[in-house]
């Protein structure tokens, strides 16, 4: 089948949507799919799958949800993604973010074959779904599939734009963070507190840093590492304390085999994001590579980690609710150990392989309900669909 996916955010620019496409294209090419990345240029750098990817336009940084978002402007756009469509003559195609202006908007205004649609957002007030609805209900409706990542996300899009989701998580590399070892400089004994995460107020970094003198005093050979970039990295460092001074280490962006070891050296990984998060990947990540969590109750978090089973949930926005924690964790090695081990069993429902399945089940049923509103006939069932694709197949 020849797919394209149509993204907001890709590498160069780090975060959840972007490693969920990557990880959705390699495990799709894996199966034999002919896949094309859509996106936008984010500046130097580029994927690993570099000649599968189109870029259209040049991102800027908007300001949405508690985060930094990024938007492709091109006064080309629609042309230039319409001859795109023309040339790859894509098979269906998969947005992400699929209500996002400009690139996935455009792409729903351009495409002209079964469309796939996931939501990844969570956030109570949704200013631009409220204002704009008039003008998106027409580009929802020319979606077949819709998918949310999780029931928080899920219920964003519903408040807005009623009809039937699908719920398929995000995935992670279950091989490549359980398999990566410690790093030596970390492997010294001391008691290890990870953050992952870009510098912003969403993410919840600074109450983390507020939390560190009360671990510190109570686990002394604590030791927080902070990874992650972006325009408030120098003020998040103004929140560490004189007394943690030699025990914060702060990272910026790091490649990703350095990643998964710094997973790996984790005793405790903690993300203590204030809200807007509809799922959190990073969760996913630490239970792969075996660290205790201790994370924020918020709805997209309560969906991945079960409170007291495979980690532990405080109150968002508290370093107090942080410190005691992880000074529990750190005083309670059989109940640090209990979470890993639950976890680990948790967390196999996310492999990639298995996340990919569902995802072209989406596909399946996108084909069916295409084919049946284009030649007015009754959608096919499950297996007809998968004979469509089989035979999709044998034409690429």
């Amino acid at each position: 089948m020849k797919i394209g996916i149509v993204t907001p955010a890709f590498h160069p620019y780090p975060g959840g949507v972007t490693e969920h496409v990557y990880n959705t294209y390699r495990e799709l090419c894996r199966l034999g799919h002919d896949v094309r990345v859509v996106t936008t240029s984010f500046g130097d750098g580029g994927s690993p799958c570099e000649d599968d990817v189109i870029r259209i336009g040049r991102a800027i940084s908007v300001p949405a949800n508690g985060s930094i978002c990024p938007v492709a402007v091109d006064l080309r756009m629609a042309s230039q993604l319409r001859g795109v469509f023309d040339a790859e003559r894509f098979d269906i195609l998969h947005l992400h973010e699929p209500l996002m202006p400009t690139l996935c908007l455009t792409a729903l205004g351009q495409a002209d074959v079964p469309i796939v649609g996931t939501f990844h957002a969570s956030n109570e007030r949704s200013l631009g779904y409220r204002v704009f609805r008039p003008l998106l209900d027409h580009y929802v409706r020319r979606i077949n599939r819709r998918i949310a990542v999780s029931s928080a996300a899920m219920e964003t899009a519903t408040r807005h734009f009623p009809g039937v989701y699908s719920i398929v998580p995000n995935g992670v590399d279950i091989e490549r963070f359980g398999s990566a070892r410690p790093l030596s400089e970390l492997d010294d004994g001391g008691f290890n507190i990870l953050f992952v995460g870009r510098m912003e107020p969403r993410k919840g970094a600074k109450f983390l840093l507020k939390a560190m003198p009360a671990i510190l005093d109570a686990v002394p050979n604590a030791r927080l590492v902070v990874i992650g970039g972006g325009p408030l990295a120098n003020y998040y460092g103004s929140h560490v304390s004189d007394l943690c001074r030699g025990r914060v280490v702060f990272t910026g962006f790091i490649s990703s085999d350095l990643l998964a070891r710094h997973y790996a050296s984790a005793d405790v990984f903690c993300s203590p994001a204030t809200g807007g998060e509809s799922f959190g990947i990073v969760l996913l990540e630490a239970m792969a590579a075996r660290a205790a969590i201790v994370a924020s109750d918020i709805a997209g978090y309560r969906d991945v980690v079960d409170d007291g089973q495979t980690g532990v949930l405080v109150t968002p926005g508290s370093p107090e609710s942080i410190a005691n924690a992880v000074i529990r964790l750190a005083r309670d090695s059989d109940l640090r150990n209990g979470l890993v081990a639950r976890a680990s069993k948790t967390v196999k429902r996310y492999a990639w392989p298995k996340v990919t399945q569902e995802i072209l089940s989406e596909y399946d049923a996108a084909l069916g309900i295409h084919h049946s509103e284009t030649t007015h006939e009754p959608a096919r069932n499950d297996e007809q669909t998968r004979a469509v694709r089989v035979q999709q197949k044998t034409h690429i």
